[in-house]
């Protein structure tokens, strides 16, 4: 209910429009409205509006007058005509519409803080020759804004300063002629802690004035009073001895319980921000009051502030921050102001506005939402001032790129100093002195970059208040921050990852308990490498090269050329890459775009180009990362789990310090990331000899396990008979180890150990070398045991996708090879075709190498920007008559393409991945894109182009993976030769080679 034809309040009725334009009040109010709030207007209480009426009606009342009645000057003769209170001439003119007319007259205003300030500027707009503010102490006491003194005496307000009015003088017919006033001087400090003005013996002198306006104060008007008491069933309304409604000072309950009231009309004259204060309190109070609750104050935010401790002064702040003046706001000229437009005119552009907001000083704590140390001090009230005494100030230690340290919000709990010794074994950071001079730190103090710091960021996910946070590279600030989670798009692990952000940024991630991260532990790669989703340079329409350059198109246009050139070509000219970072249903579509479509197998990875069958098969039978802490000992076999796949490495650095688990690595790195995180550390030359030497050692000797591989293998009999043709000297002289005895003696501890646990990774080692290792598994009867056997590790996040989505020449869905009767006849009828098209006699690799595929369609993959050796990947393509790249940016293969469809991240669509343990696990689409169509529509629409048929595509993927069933039989393989043949880097991914280029720039000596 508002007293007023317009809501807003003294918003709208004390400040002029040249200062609060009325169209900005509107739209807060619509904002409001919006949200189903009903204004019933000109309803004024006690007089056409009774609280009988609302009392009927309603539950309870919250009342918000606010003090809108005026006094005057308080002198003799302020009685007198032209005399009127600041508040009243300002509202006067809103409420009419109309504005006064001063012109060629003089106007006084007595007052010193911003309503003076508004009567005074408003006067000059209403044509007023002269004007002035009298105030009875000096400049430096004036409450008002310095800005609107400023602007005042630009548009010609002259000030008398230590001027008090002691009388108004009146001509016959009771009008104001002029004002008596005397000089003040300033004497001892009052209530308000400034200087009493005290009157200067005769110095008295006359103003002769026209008009004058008295903004001195304000008073609440409460003649609604008796109405309420009339009405109100045994409790009473009442005022305060100032005149204020009385009300309880922490829940602002009144002496009737069912009303409550805020604002001006309970405190007097204040800011409008203590308003709106005081309506949320008064609002929660009468919340708790409708529910049946107790009424009481919420409990007040313990917020630690610097100048608890001491006085801040700008001496505090020098070295630490870079001096910026502020953007001065351009205005309108004083000569064009002589009308209530609004004299602010903006800043000149969206630079200028940055700039100024760049000024922040950055000093809330970036962990206010977050900070348990606030959160139980809240709870329990505790009062920082309490104990006050000695405090350390210790400078912020932003030495690394990423994570920062504020040894000042540091409570010493140590979690931090644990997680990195217990978790990730880097044993970075400890508690530096003893007693009050302790803190964290590296030992002696130093930097995290001259440690074996691995830059995963859990110190700061462990600290339970802002002491260790993160370096970012924007504004950082107390923001809530909305939360949204999904599966990690880097390595092969499968992390659930938790991504934090506002609007369409994202500020941090952090790791949440999942299915495979059960502690909620990430590395490096999600923890920092958000800033991608951030980059403003992401592709997001098709574009299509015109000579040298790109222009946009429609998705419409975009498709028909993707079908034509598909059609134009013979089909096996055809060549279709998918990257390892696809979901599932992406692959699974591209396959069949190829097969369907295109009617041809031509269809792989870049990721696993020539590279062999090996790792098709290593996730089989794996062990579980849950069992890594039940086993008896670990190899890290062409591990470097620092760097890649980290989680894994936490997991096992966890069961070395906790269940004492020995660690023992071989390696080929002289300088293995892993060396001071093992027990034992084996360099070699080759992965491949090695492993051979050992099957070869452990097969002479009979110490294979013959129970296991009678029950469970097939083959061991030609693989025994092809291994023993071997020459095992020169096997384990090629392998590099540094003499024979110490390969048998691993051999023989292997095969010995009740609990062994191998983890190899892809990056490190050959495909033949994979299935070697899988043979040795077999000899010694470990896998796909409890706590024993292999843990493979891929590079990508979904690598095990494109083996069991079909992303290959010769095997369908399932890793089923594409010759198979039964699969194949599943197929034609699952997808309503003919027949599907044979296979290449030729791999991909040669293919490409021939110059046999003219049209590539890549998605998900740089190969040119990936490759260790450029230019051999670059002539593939130099005879290609059509080139699609479907990627997030414009990496280094899109650049030399045709066309260019943009990607969307997984955060804003649905799928699923496989990890390397061929964990199943789905994403839903959490936020939602710029780009119009996401990966999985863009591919249904080419895919119509072709066939007609409806099915649900995720449903003929579990029917052909049904299809699929792991044999009980392993088998062995025989491998002639190492077969280490990379190609590409980063998994063919762009997004890892960004992050990895971002890494390594970060850690660069600045210039």
């Amino acid at each position: 209910y508002e007293a007023n034809a317009n809501p807003g309040g003294w918003l709208r009725y004390g400040i002029p429009e040249y200062r609060l334009p009325n169209r900005i009040l509107d739209k807060e109010v619509e904002s409001v409205t919006e949200l189903g709030v009903n204004i019933f207007y000109n309803k004024k209480l006690g007089d056409n509006l009774s609280y009988k009426e609302l009392k009927t009606n309603y539950d309870s009342v919250i009342l918000t007058i606010g003090s809108q009645r005026g006094t005057l000057i308080g002198c003799e003769g302020d009685d007198a005509e032209n005399i009127f209170s600041g508040i009243d001439f300002l509202r006067n003119m809103e409420v009419t519409g109309q504005k006064y007319d001063f012109k060629g007259k003089t106007v006084a205003v007595v007052g010193g803080g911003n309503t003076a300030m508004d009567c005074c500027r408003t006067s000059i707009r209403c044509g007023a020759e002269k004007v002035y503010i009298i105030y009875r102490r000096t400049e430096k006491e004036m409450p008002a804004n310095p800005i609107e003194i400023h602007e005042s005496k630009i548009e010609g307000v002259e000030y008398l300063f230590l001027t008090n009015p002691i009388k108004v003088n009146k001509d016959k017919d009771g009008k104001l002629s002029s004002m008596t006033c005397q000089k003040m001087e300033l004497g001892e400090p009052d209530a308000s802690g400034r200087r009493r003005p005290v009157p200067v013996e005769g110095s008295d002198f006359n103003i002769e004035l026209d008009y004058a306006l008295a903004a001195i104060g304000q008073k609440t008007e409460v003649n609604f009073l008796e109405d309420i008491n009339k009405y109100a069933t045994d409790e009473k309304l009442e005022v305060t001895k100032w005149g204020d409604i009385s009300a309880d000072k922490n829940t602002l309950q009144t002496g009737i319980k069912s009303i409550f009231a805020a604002g001006d009309g309970v405190t007097g004259p204040a800011t409008i921000i203590e308003a709106i204060a005081q309506a949320k309190v008064a609002s929660t109070s009468c919340h708790q009051f409708l529910t049946g609750h107790e009424i009481k104050r919420e409990s007040k935010d313990f917020i630690s502030r610097r100048d608890n401790f001491k006085e801040l002064s700008s001496a505090d702040f020098v070295g630490r921050y870079q001096k910026q003046i502020r953007e001065e706001m351009p205005v309108m000229e004083a000569k064009n102001r002589m009308n209530f437009d609004e004299v602010e005119l903006g800043y000149a552009n969206e630079r200028i506005a940055k700039h100024e907001s760049e000024r922040c000083l950055e000093c809330g704590c970036t962990e206010f939402f977050t900070c348990d140390l606030k959160k139980y001090s809240t709870q329990y009230q505790a009062d920082q001032k309490q104990y006050e005494g000695d405090f350390q100030a210790r400078d912020i230690d932003f030495s690394h790129p990423f994570i920062e340290i504020d040894n000042n919000k540091c409570i010493l709990c140590a979690r931090c100093v644990r997680i990195c010794k217990e978790v990730v074994g880097a044993n970075a950071l400890g508690l530096v002195n003893r007693g009050f001079n302790t803190y964290v730190a590296p030992s002696m103090g130093g930097s995290l970059t001259e440690t074996k710091c691995e830059s995963c960021g859990l110190c700061i996910s462990t600290c339970p208040t802002g002491a260790i946070t993160e370096n970012v590279s924007f504004k950082p600030g107390p923001v809530k921050l909305e939360k949204v989670n999904t599966i990690c798009k880097f390595c092969s692990v499968g992390c659930e990852v938790e991504y934090h952000y506002k609007g369409n940024f994202i500020w941090k991630i952090t790791g949440k308990e999942g299915q495979i991260n059960k502690d909620g532990n990430i590395c490096r790669y999600p923890k920092f490498g958000y800033n991608i989703m951030n980059d403003s340079k992401r592709i997001t329409q098709p574009m299509l090269r015109v000579d040298d350059n790109f222009e946009s198109i429609s998705w419409q246009k975009a498709f028909d050329i993707i079908v034509d050139e598909i059609g134009g070509a013979d089909p096996d000219e055809n060549g279709f890459f998918a990257g390892a970072r696809l979901s599932n249903e992406e692959m699974y579509l591209i396959q069949k775009i190829a097969r369907v479509g295109a009617k041809t197998n031509n269809v792989t990875s870049f990721h696993y180009l020539g590279q062999g069958k090996g790792y098709s098969t290593n996730s089989l039978a794996n062990v579980p990362f849950e069992q890594i802490k039940k086993a008896s000992k670990i190899y890290l076999f062409g591990a470097e789990v620092n760097k890649d796949n980290a989680v894994v490495g936490f997991m096992i650095n966890n069961a070395r310090e906790v269940e004492k688990v020995p660690v023992e690595s071989i390696t080929v790195h002289q300088d293995s990331s892993v060396s001071h995180k093992v027990d034992k550390e084996m360099v070699i030359k080759s992965y491949f000899h090695f492993v051979k030497a050992v099957n070869y050692y452990l097969v002479k000797k009979e110490l294979q396990n013959s129970l296991f591989i009678k029950d469970r293998c097939d083959g061991f009999k030609d693989y025994k008979k092809s291994l023993l043709k071997e020459n095992y000297d020169k096997l384990v002289k090629e392998s590099g180890v540094c003499c024979k005895e110490c390969l048998e003696e691993f051999a023989e501890n292997y095969n010995k150990e009740l609990n062994a646990i191998l983890v190899f990774s892809e990056k490190e080692i050959s495909a033949n070398t994979s299935l070697e290792l899988f043979n040795f598994a077999m000899i010694t009867g470990k896998l796909g045991k409890t706590a024993s056997g292999l843990i493979a590790l891929k590079e990508k996040n979904n690598s095990q996708g494109l083996i069991d989505m079909g992303i290959s020449s010769k095997n369908g869905v399932g890793n089923i090879d594409l010759k198979d009767k039964k699969y194949k006849k599943q197929l034609e009828k699952l997808w309503n075709i003919k027949e599907l098209p044979e296979t290449s006699k030729t791999c991909m690799k040669e293919n490409l190498k021939e110059g046999k595929i003219k049209n590539f369609f890549i998605f998900g993959e740089d190969p040119i920007g990936c490759a260790i050796d450029k230019s051999s990947v670059q002539k593939w393509f130099a005879d290609a008559e059509f080139v699609l790249v479907q990627d997030y940016f414009m990496t280094e293969t899109a650049k030399i393409a045709n066309l260019v469809l943009p990607a969307v991240f997984p955060l804003e669509t649905s799928g699923s991945f496989t990890n390397t343990q061929k964990n199943i696990q789905v994403f839903e689409k959490q936020m939602n894109s710029t780009i119009e169509k996401e990966n999985t529509d863009q591919l249904l629409n080419i895919l119509s182009k072709f066939t007609q048929q409806k099915d649900d595509f995720r449903k003929e993927i579990f029917e052909l993976l049904n299809h699929s069933t792991n044999k009980e039989e392993y088998l062995f393989n025989y491998t002639e030769s190492e077969n280490l043949n990379k190609i590409f880097k980063y998994g063919c991914d762009s997004t890892i080679k960004y992050f990895d280029d971002f890494f390594e720039k970060s850690f660069a000596p600045k210039k």
